[in-house]
Formats: C-alpha cells, structure tokens, sequence
C-alpha cells in the first residue's frame, strides 16, 4: 500500500497563491458583470456613460489594471497565508491545497466585506439595495450589527495558517532543513508584529506647549449643519453634547446667514468677507480663470500676520484644493472626472472595499466617496496638525471641515441608524441624495423620518469629532489659549414640505440659509451668551481677526462683530445691515421640484458642464456663464423682512416675508407691503452695485 507524503512547502505555496489569485480575480470579475452602471449617488446617465468611454478610456483602463492588480495582491497574500497553513496540516493533495485555500479565500472576503458593511453600510447600499431581494435583506441584518465581531473572525482565519506553520515548524514534524527554514522567518513575523502592536499602542505624553504671546484659531465645521439640528438649541434629539458645552462656555449668533447655499461660494464669501460677485467665485463650477485669480482671504490675513495656517478636509471639502483660498498647507481630496471615473468604478467592487484602507495611498479616490464620511481618518489627520503645531512658537490657525452631515447622511458605526425607527426598511434607510430627474414617487412620511434620522446620525457624528478634537487641545495645553470656532458653509433642506432635499436650488425658508456661528475662547468670550444679532456671511472672517488682533484686508466688506463678544457689561447695539442672498447653478432641469417652476430655463449639467481634457476639470461651458448669472434667484433679509427676487419666462416675480411673525416663511405679502418691496427692491439693487459695473 503507498504511504502518501506531505507536499513539500515550494509546491503547497505554489499551489496555494494559484488557488487565492483564483478567488480574489473571480470576486473581481462577479462585481465587474454584476455592477456595470455607471452612476453618481444614484443618478445615471447614458449619455454620460457614452461621454466616459469614449473620451475617458483611457483613465477606465487604467482604473482596471488598478484594480486587477489590487485583487491580484490579495489574492497571493491570501494564498501564502493560507499556504503556510496547509503547508503546517500536512496537505498531501495539491488538488485540496487549491480548494481549501480558494474556499478559505472567500470566506476571508467575506467576512472582511460583512465587518466593513456593519461599519459603513451606506458605501454598500448603492450596490446592494436593489440588487436583489437577498442582497438587500444581507444588507439590512448586517447593518444592524457591529464590525467587531466579523473582523475577528477575519484575523483569527488569517493567524490561522501562520501558527499551524510555527506549530509544525517547532514541533519538528517536518524535515529538519525545513523546520529551520521556515522557522527563522516566522520568528522575525512574530516578533516583528509584537513590537509594532505595542509601539502603535503606545502613546507618548504630548509635550508641553509652548509660550504663545498670540492666540490660535481652530474652526472645525461639517458641511450642511444645521443650527436648529443642534440639541443645546433645543432639538429634541440628544445629537450635539460635546458642542453644547461650546454653547455653555462660548457665544453664538443664533441668526447666521450665508449667501449661497452651496459649498465652494460660501465658503469663498466666509473666508474673504466679500460678497459673491466682488469676489470671482460666483458659482459652484467656475472656469479655470476664476479659480487662478487671487484675493485677500482670512487666511491670507493670518499668514501675512504670522501665523500658520492649514485647512482639513473629507469628501466635501475638495474646493480647498482647487480655489485660491490662501492656506499654506492644504490636505484635501481633488475633483476631477478622472477622479470620478476612478471613484465610481472602485465604488462596485465590493469585496475590495473592506481593504483600500489598509493602503489609502494606492486608492486615494476613498477619500471621495460621498457614501464614505467616516471623520476617523479627519480626526487622524487632525492630531498630527496639531502634533506639529505644537512644535513651534507660531501661532496656528487651522481649518477642520467635515461631511458626515452631507448628503447622502452616512454617519459610520456606531451613529448610524442610531435615530431610526425599529425595522426601518426603506428605501431612504441608508440616506437621500437630490436626483436629477424626477423620483418615480414623492417620498412617505416614513421616508422623510428616515432621511432626518440619518442627518440626525451625522450631527452625532461630528459632534463626537468635536468632542475628541476639544479633548486633543486640553491634553496638549493648548484650550485657554484657543479661539475654537463652530461654523458651516449652508445649512440643509430634508424634505420640509415643498422645499425638497439639498441646498443651492431655491431660497425659501431659512434651512439652507442658517448655519452655526459658535465662538469660545475663556476669558476673551462671553460664556454662556446667545447674540440675535443677524451675522452676515461677510461679517464671520472680520469678527475672528478682530478677536485676534489682526487688521482686516482693506477689500473685505464685512463688519466685525467681536465687541458682542466682549465678557462683562451691556452688549452694544449694532446696526441691522442687509444679508444679501442668491442660488447657485441649477444642476438639473427636469428633478420635477418647485422651483423649477419659477425659474429662466438653461440646460441640464450633462449639457452645461464641460470637461477639459487635459486636467479633468468640470466647469461652466463659458457660453452659459451669462444665462447662469441672470437666472439666478436673489434676495435679501433686512430687519423683520425677506425680499426675494425670482427671474421667470413671464417676468420678475418678487416675494415679501414678514420673518418677525412667520419665521418659517410660508406667508408671501408683497401684495400687502408695496411700499416696504418697493424700499427692499432698491436697497438690494444698490447693494449690489458692483454687479451694475461689471455688466457696463
């Protein structure tokens, strides 16, 4: 009878890497076929996916070979791990060595993709939702759970074969030259990953701060936070703790307002005191031009007044990177089709995701995914500013800008789904994104539920950041001497009545129009202080240099508020001044939402937007630029009032509210306030007397 022997290592390795390659390259493959649409947050387009191949195929075949060469990776550490395991059972077969380790392949994807799910279940529903009924229902129970116990279950199956190698190695049951072989490098591993486990666990004291004659400034913000979302404001929901105790030990202007609703010109208007249309960023898309031409911003200030100065960002935050906003250090995600290309294509590999954070660096389109706005890695990026802040005598000013409180509301574990209601199954379960043509049903009330919910999920979210962010400075001696600035770019429609879901696309109500302005700084800030004052978009660059001690830039329009702020006595009265208001481009002219019932027409984005093929960059056809400018929705608040002008095909159509009396704005009387629309309709115009020179 012939005694079988046990393969030798070289043949169960070799065996091994082909059976993982197979695994990882048919998981490739199964989510090529299965998830071929090319689409944005839901909104797909043929002629967008014609425009892709035809003038991007290039950056598709790249993005392919990308892939396939991270699936390939995998798949050959999966095969010499699980290798070493078959090698250490004493495989005889080369036919079980392929199996077992194809099996056990897939079962590690598997249970890498499921803790990945629990942790971030909105990355998986644009996939997995409608996919079908079991991949949905997959979803669901997995999104109730926490990654913890699936990620265990993946390292115990890797640990596996490498201690079945050790066992067999040091109990000498294979050849002794083997033995020796193998041993020797296991050792190395074992060792190896010991030292580097208790040197990432170790965390040395942050040392002392030093002597700073002048402040610093931390701004942390999130995109689309909503004041009236906040708890110590008086929501029900226990969604801000950590900036509540702002509120306690600071100052607010409960009245904030920007003039876009739209990331890129706000945050210009933010940071520069100066209107949209005084400054060159007028829109969302802006040209090339726009974007290569300078201006005094609060940074700018600051760096020419000492100070270093950073900015942050996630997902929302990529116009940090593409305008000329005057930070001298800049971490950001880019946005360009290429980009998109790259991101929406990775987005379909499921089973890859759970592993791009491992090397962030060979996929950094992760950093773009709008489905993705876990602040860990913000948090990460963070701690080392400060670390090297910390360094130096220079004063720091540093900008920290969120997402999780953008569309499409995908608060990570543990937020997410914390606010939802118990078997919560619909199709708004893992968050909303506006679509570009018209939804095939209006949403239920217990869709809206679930939308405000997940929103809800995402304050927490950042709250939490918040929370660790304020934690970090005391550790480090640097609280007393802090301006912490809580601050947004637009606040954010959730389907309010008939004002849709978003921003930039109408002006009704304030939802999009109020953002936190949240100032604390012990002993040069009042505490406890919430300021009715109206604060102006302008007015938030002036009033922190003022706190400060740094002059302005003559451009800026803006008014400081900082002596509201001042601890003590009486709060001086300050003049009510216009708080100009305008829409951003329409990026659809077929999503079937009021306003675009009261609007002048101009095509879609997929016919308005152009790409330059030398960088990728999406902007404004310059033939549009002048429609884009005169279509716009414009306004002002001023005292009790809101005027709103509104360009149609029948003509201006002008809207009056009385905010003192009908603070939700659903009561139109111009017909009952000629005089007072007549006065509002001429103030803004003179207000707006730079956009009279540019068109002369």
């Amino acid at each position: 009878m012939r005694v079988s022997t046990p393969l030798p290592l070289a043949r169960v390795l070799l065996w091994a890497c082909r059976g993982g390659l197979c695994a990882f390259l048919g998981l490739y493959t199964l989510c090529a076929v299965f998830n071929m649409q090319l689409g944005y947050q839901g909104n797909a387009n043929s002629d967008l996916t014609a425009l892709v191949w035809r003038e991007f195929r290039g950056d598709v075949l790249r993005q392919v070979a990308r892939l396939l060469t991270a699936h390939t990776v995998l798949g050959l550490l999966a095969g010499l791990l699980f290798g070493l395991g078959a090698w250490g059972a004493r495989a005889e077969r080369r036919a079980r060595v392929f199996l077992g380790v194809f099996g056990a392949s897939l079962v590690l994807a598997l249970l890498a993709c499921l803790g990945d799910i629990a942790q971030h279940p909105h990355l998986y529903a644009a996939t997995l939702y409608e996919r079908a009924a079991w991949t949905k229902a997959v979803l669901l129970r997995v999104s109730d759970t926490g990654p913890a116990p699936w990620r265990a279950g993946a390292l115990l199956l890797v640990a596996a074969g490498p201690v079945l190698a050790c066992w067999r190695a040091l109990a000498h049951r294979a050849p002794a030259w083997e033995g020796r072989r193998l041993a020797r490098p296991l050792g190395v591993v074992v060792v190896g990953a010991v030292v580097a486990g208790l040197l990432l666990a170790w965390k040395p004291p942050p040392a002392a701060a030093p002597t700073r004659s002048r402040p610093n400034l931390l701004i942390l913000a999130s995109d689309g936070l909503r004041p009236d979302h906040l708890s110590g404001n008086g929501y029900p929901r226990p969604t801000s703790p950590n900036i509540d105790r702002l509120l306690r030990e600071g100052s607010q202007f409960e009245q904030t307002l920007i003039q876009i609703p739209r990331t890129g010109p706000s945050w210009t208007t933010l940071l520069s005191g100066q209107w949209a249309g005084q400054h060159p960023i007028r829109h969302t898309m802006v040209g090339p031009a726009a974007r290569a031409t300078p201006f005094p911003t609060l940074a700018t200030a600051l760096g020419e007044a000492g100070w270093r100065t950073a900015v942050l960002s996630d997902y929302a935050g990529d116009i940090f990177s593409r305008l000329p906003l005057g930070f001298a250090h800049v971490e950001a995600p880019a946005f360009n089709f290429p980009d998109l290309i790259r991101q929406r294509m990775l987005i379909t590999q499921v089973t890859l995701l759970p592993w791009t954070a491992l090397l962030p660096a060979f996929f950094p389109e992760r950093q773009q995914f709008p489905e993705l706005t876990d602040t860990s890695p913000l948090a990460a990026s963070t701690r080392r500013a400060l670390d090297d802040f910390q360094r130096d005598e220079a004063p720091f000013a540093l900008l920290v800008f969120a997402s999780v409180t953008h569309f499409p509301y995908a608060a990570p574990h543990p937020y997410e789904g914390r606010f939802l209601a118990p078997g919560e199954r619909g199709p708004w379960r893992f968050g909303a994104t506006p679509q570009m043509e018209p939804a095939p049903a209006p949403p239920t009330p217990s869709d809206v539920a679930a939308l405000v919910a997940n929103y809800d999920a995402g304050v927490l979210a950042f709250d939490a950041f918040v929370g660790r962010t304020l934690e970090d400075l005391e550790r480090r001696g640097l609280a007393d001497n802090t301006l912490v600035v809580i601050l947004s770019d637009h606040g954010e429609h959730l389907e309010e009545s008939d004002r849709g879901l978003g921003h930039g696309e109408h002006l009704w109500g304030s939802e999009a129009l109020r953002v936190p302005f949240i100032l604390r700084w012990p002993g040069q800030v009042a505490e406890g202080r919430t300021l009715s004052t109206r604060a102006r978009a302008i007015d938030v660059a002036p009033t922190v240099l003022d706190l400060l001690g740094v002059p302005a830039p003559a451009r800026f329009q803006g008014r400081s508020l900082a002596a509201q702020l001042v601890p003590g006595g009486a709060v001086p009265e300050v003049e009510d001044l216009p708080a100009l208001l305008e829409t951003d481009i329409w990026f659809s002219d077929r999503d079937g939402q009021r306003y675009q019932d009261y609007r002048l027409p101009y095509p879609w984005l997929y016919e308005s937007m152009t790409v330059d093929k030398g960088t990728g960059d999406i902007h404004l056809k310059p033939e549009w630029e002048a429609t884009v400018e005169k279509a716009k929705h414009r306004g002002l608040y001023l005292g009790r009032w809101k005027l709103l002008e509104l360009p149609t095909p029948q003509g201006l159509r002008v809207e009056l509210y009385d905010v003192q009396t009908d603070p939700e704005e659903r009561d139109e009387v111009s017909a009952r306030h000629p005089e007072v629309v007549a006065s509002l309709r001429a103030r803004l115009q003179r207000e707006r007397s730079w956009d009279i020179v540019d068109r002369n």
